[in-house]
């Protein structure tokens, strides 16, 4: 007699569910009402999660972290600042799904016991959706913000996460690193552009000048004086200048970076704005001070996510979120 799988957990949404309502309504289910199981109904079986804190093979191994995050931060909420979306039933969706989570830390981490702390941190979690099951995601922390309004140290926080990252893990950051490498820094774009007429140019034009030129005069056209960035809910400026003084930190530290501009999605909103999620990665060697590390020199793979909110053809809020401490983890190797 044949072997009966086992039935899958139901749960609320499928594929003839609204993309948006989907993944807000999925996040509710595993987190608020701790519906971990329901992730084996949400995520394929050989789906992949990346993250520089690690990947995750499986929507076993999916249940196994969420459960592990449930134990350290019981009553953590996801609240779903925004989704950013495109694709089609037929052809898969993608989503990019920023995510703030207030919580309190009432069990041991791996950085250290239990704090009783109060924190914020914000997430982004950018999805490939196909027939209703997550198969691939690529999912960015703000992990220092966190591990500092723990009280931890950064840098032996960043100690612990690299003797826990696996070797799969490892070759992907070396793979990554390789990509990047190779074929970072795309076609140039020589002329302004539009975002209403060219999302995914203008995401290559913000980005080359942020993380490869520097060019001050481009940024200020891509960029409202008024632009706020928010790198985590305890880390934002407000104003161009400190925005771009805040890039121009992060170019000394990782000189001669190139980049890549790995995906983009836009949807309209209200009064003729525009909502933009980027995901791009950098590789670089780490040759300026980061974090509280001094120059090592070592290479260093940063996967990031950006979402931009557009007002006539301009930046005007920004939310960028890259692993910092999975940066520094692999600079104190």
């Amino acid at each position: 007699m044949s072997k009966t799988e086992p039935a899958l957990p139901v749960g609320a949404y499928d594929a003839d569910s609204d993309i948006v309502d989907y993944i807000l309504g999925i996040t509710f289910e595993i987190w608020e009402h701790q519906g971990a199981e329901l992730i084996h109904r949400y995520y394929a079986p050989d789906s992949v999660v990346y993250g520089l804190d690690g990947v995750t093979r499986g929507a076993q191994g999916v249940v196994d972290n969420t459960r592990t995050v449930l134990r350290e931060y019981p009553d953590r909420l996801l609240l779903g600042d925004n989704v950013v979306w495109c694709g089609n039933r037929s052809e898969g969706f993608y989503s990019s799904h920023r995510i703030t989570s207030p919580m309190t830390n009432k069990g041991p981490t791996k950085y250290g016991p239990a704090t009783g702390r109060r924190v914020h941190i914000t997430n982004i979690a950018d999805c490939v959706v196909e027939n209703g099951v997550i198969t691939l995601e690529w999912l960015v922390r703000d992990n220092l913000a966190l591990v500092r309004q723990l009280g931890f140290d950064p840098l032996t926080a960043a100690r612990v996460l690299a003797r826990v990252r696996d070797s799969f893990s490892n070759d992907w950051l070396a793979t990554e690193i390789h990509r990047v490498r190779q074929s970072g820094n795309g076609t140039p774009v020589s002329t302004p552009v539009s975002p209403r007429n060219d999302p995914e140019g203008f995401a290559q034009q913000v980005l080359t000048s942020l993380w490869h030129s520097g060019d001050r005069a481009r940024l200020d056209l891509g960029y409202a004086p008024y632009a706020e960035l928010y790198r985590s809910p305890v880390e934002f400026c407000v104003g161009r200048d400190y925005l771009l003084d805040h890039y121009a930190e992060l170019r000394a530290a990782f000189a001669e970076a190139k980049f890549t501009l790995d995906h983009v999605a836009y949807q309209p909103v209200g009064g003729g704005g525009l909502d933009i999620a980027a995901r791009w990665s950098v590789a670089g060697n780490h040759t300026g001070q980061f974090a509280g590390a001094d120059p090592t020199g070592k290479p260093v793979f940063i996967l990031g996510i950006t979402h931009w909110r557009v007002i006539a053809d301009r930046i005007v809020k920004e939310w960028t979120v890259f692993d910092q401490l999975g940066v520094l983890s692999q600079i104190v190797e």
